[in-house]
């Protein structure tokens, strides 16, 4: 998987983007009346946030973007995946050394599983019993394909 990165010029961009949103919403409260001690309260906000000690919002939100995904090197890559048989497959998903990130790799880039729906396979078996049904699944099209073929051939 990639390590999403972003630079300083990205998070200046977003935090300025944050100000303008929050300047917009107190010149909102304003024309409308707002309390005085809210309005108070939101303008010592808005001066922080300008000032230099408010910057933090643009190294936080770098810091939080670079550490979004780490690293994971596959155990199959992707030709690997693409080249390998049920079997080769099916071995692979029932040996318990197959860690879940690869289990995980298998279900999106060979079977084309979203890969938000990873998240509702809470554990390792559960995955496994998926990757399980989608080699099953696979196995039979192939089975019918195989018919098909051969009734063609036939006629």
């Amino acid at each position: 998987m990639i390590n999403k990165t972003v630079n300083s010029e990205t998070g200046k961009k977003e935090g300025s983007l944050l100000l303008k949103v929050l300047t917009a919403h107190f010149k909102a409260l304003v024309s409308a009346g707002s309390d005085e001690t809210v309005l108070k309260q939101y303008a010592a906000l808005l001066r922080f946030l300008k000032s230099e000690r408010g910057k933090f919002l643009e190294s936080s939100i770098n810091a939080k973007r670079r550490s979004v995904l780490p690293e994971h090197s596959p155990k199959i890559t992707t030709d690997q995946l693409r080249g390998a048989s049920l079997d080769d497959l099916d071995r692979l998903v029932n040996d318990d050394a197959t860690a879940r990130r690869d289990l995980e790799f298998i279900a999106i880039q060979r079977f084309s599983v979203p890969r938000g729906s990873m998240r509702s396979f809470s554990n390792k078996h559960m995955l496994v019993e998926k990757l399980r049904a989608l080699i099953s699944n696979e196995r039979a099209h192939e089975t019918i394909g195989a018919v098909a073929r051969g009734r063609a051939k036939q006629q």
